[in-house]
């Protein structure tokens, strides 16, 4: 995994410094910080006491190939004016018959001027990324696997830590019945 760091090290400076926007990733870099997210994100999960951390699969897949597709979940991004650090849980969790739960996470990822949102699916049915600004999709990295969300949502100046909180909101693994 500390490859994994040093590779993700200058893609994450040069966002934070501004020399670089989300937009101009190219298809490696995606991969690079979306594995990066992700493994934060899931190591995160473990280490705040979630009822429902993110589930072992997703942390093995980034671990077996640390060059390879990052896994199945999805990672959105934003520059922001906000100076400081910090990382926020949403869990959403079911009951199932017998039992059981499902559950899935989304969990937001602070750094200066810059946050990222990671969202792993309840379900391992196939699911579309769905995206409202100011977030904009990283992974999966191809722009035809991201779609608009079907609300509308307030503009939100992210500055202020608090804003954080909806962002949320504005992204989501839709998973359709039919």
């Amino acid at each position: 995994m500390s490859e994994l760091e040093q590779s993700a090290k200058p893609i994450i400076l040069a966002l934070i410094d501004g020399q670089r926007d989300l937009g101009s990733l190219s298809a490696d870099e995606r991969y690079t910080l979306a594995r990066w997210v992700g493994k934060t994100a899931i190591i995160e999960s473990h280490s705040v006491g979630a009822e429902s951390p993110v589930g072992p699969d997703f942390l093995r897949q980034l671990k077996l190939d640390i060059h390879g597709d990052p896994g199945r979940f999805a990672v959105a991004g934003s520059h922001t004016g906000f100076e400081g650090f910090g990382h926020i849980q949403v869990g959403v969790i079911h009951d199932l018959i017998g039992g059981g739960i499902a559950a899935g996470n989304i969990i937001m990822i602070a750094l200066p001027q810059l946050v990222f949102v990671c969202a792993f699916p309840m379900l391992t049915l196939r699911f579309q990324c769905r995206v409202a600004a100011p977030l904009q999709g990283i992974w999966p990295h191809d722009a035809r696997e991201w779609h608009p969300m079907k609300y509308t949502f307030q503009p939100i100046e992210m500055k202020a830590a608090e804003s954080f909180r909806s962002l949320a909101e504005r992204i989501e693994l839709f998973h359709s019945v039919v």
